[in-house]
This record gives structure tokens, C-alpha cells and sequence, in this order.
């Protein structure tokens, strides 16, 4: 009698961002990656970001930071990276919600942006997320070598879709678009 593998994903349906190749990746039901299309805005749960240890090398292992404060770092092998959750029914149309998890200097400058221009909305008290357009990224020098930061920009901000659970201390609606936070050539009516 032969030998019987079952081929089995783990962990969440997740995106990642390729420094080597300036480019963006989703996993697949198969375990391969593809390419993820920008031609529609994605949600970013940018307000419950959570922060924690990352560790690559070996083998992936996160440690997360109660309340996003810093806990005692394990050893050298981990970094401090994040968990974010992004959503789409329209680009991840087969699991709308991804998580994106890194410990890179350029998406960690990518994340502070975005953590920063949301803050500066007010529209966290509001219980919406904002809906970003994808851009291309930019490269620079972090550190000891090259990186390239993802770019951005906020398009609209929506109610929080159900997917995306509650925000801390609010309830999760169903996403319904709301008014774009400025005058834009694109037209992102259609579903997220």
C-alpha cells in the first residue's frame, strides 16, 4: 500500500509584498502565489493593526504585543513586523479578507503612512476604514540596504465591512461605499 499525502494549507488566506520584485502576491487554494491586480481599491484595517514579534528564518512564528505594547524580544532571530487585514471581495474574490504580516522597513514606512494619514481623517471615531488605491513603489535606502515603500492613497473611507469584524470598543456593519474624501478622476462605485 502506498503512501497517502493530504495537501493542506495553513493559516489565513494572506497578500505579501515582494522588495526583490516590486511586486504584490496572494496565496491560492493551491499553495502557489499569483499576483495581486490594484485595479480596484481594497479596505485596510488599518485601526486594529496589530503589532508583535516576527520571526522568518526557520520558519515563521509571530508573537503578538498585548495592546500593541512591546513585550520582551525572544532573540535576535525576531524582528518587530505587524499583522494588517485588507479587504476585497472584488480582487480576493475567493477569501475577501487577507492578511498582510511583515517586518520590512519598507512596508513598515508604508504602514506608519497610512496609520498616520487615517489618524489624521477623524474618521476612526466614525467606525469606517478607509479604501485605498494601490500605487506603485517607490525605492530608497533603510538602513544597511535598498527597500522600496508600497504608496498609497486613500480614496473613500466605508463602513467597516462584517468580515473585518469589530473595531476596538464598536460593532462591524455591512460595507456600503461612502462619498470619496476628494474629487477623483477614477470611478470606485463599483464593489470593493
Amino acid at each position: 500500500m502506498g503512501l497517502n499525502f493530504v495537501s493542506a494549507g495553513g493559516g489565513s488566506p494572506f497578500i505579501r509584498f515582494s522588495v526583490e520584485n516590486n511586486e504584490w502576491l496572494m496565496s491560492t487554494g493551491g499553495g502557489e502565489l499569483e499576483p495581486v491586480d490594484w485595479s480596484s481599491p481594497v479596505v485596510v484595517d488599518v485601526e486594529n493593526v496589530q503589532q508583535g514579534w516576527l520571526k522568518l528564518e526557520g520558519g515563521r512564528d509571530w508573537i503578538e504585543w498585548p495592546n500593541n505594547q512591546p513585550t520582551e524580544k525572544p532573540n535576535d532571530m525576531y524582528r518587530q513586523g505587524f499583522v494588517l487585514k485588507f479587504y476585497s471581495s472584488k480582487i480576493f474574490d475567493d477569501e475577501p479578507v487577507r492578511e498582510f504580516s511583515s517586518s520590512g522597513a519598507g512596508v513598515t514606512e508604508f504602514l506608519k503612512k497610512l496609520y498616520s494619514e487615517a489618524e489624521a481623517s477623524g474618521n476612526f471615531a466614525s467606525g469606517q476604514v478607509p479604501a485605498i488605491k494601490v500605487l506603485k513603489a517607490t525605492s530608497v535606502r533603510i538602513g544597511k540596504g535598498p527597500s522600496k515603500i508600497p504608496q498609497f492613497e486613500i480614496v473613500k473611507w466605508v463602513d467597516r465591512p462584517s468580515e473585518l469584524g469589530a473595531a476596538a470598543g464598536g460593532e462591524a456593519v455591512a460595507a456600503a461605499p461612502a462619498a470619496p474624501s476628494k474629487a477623483s478622476d477614477d470611478d470606485f462605485s463599483d464593489e470593493i
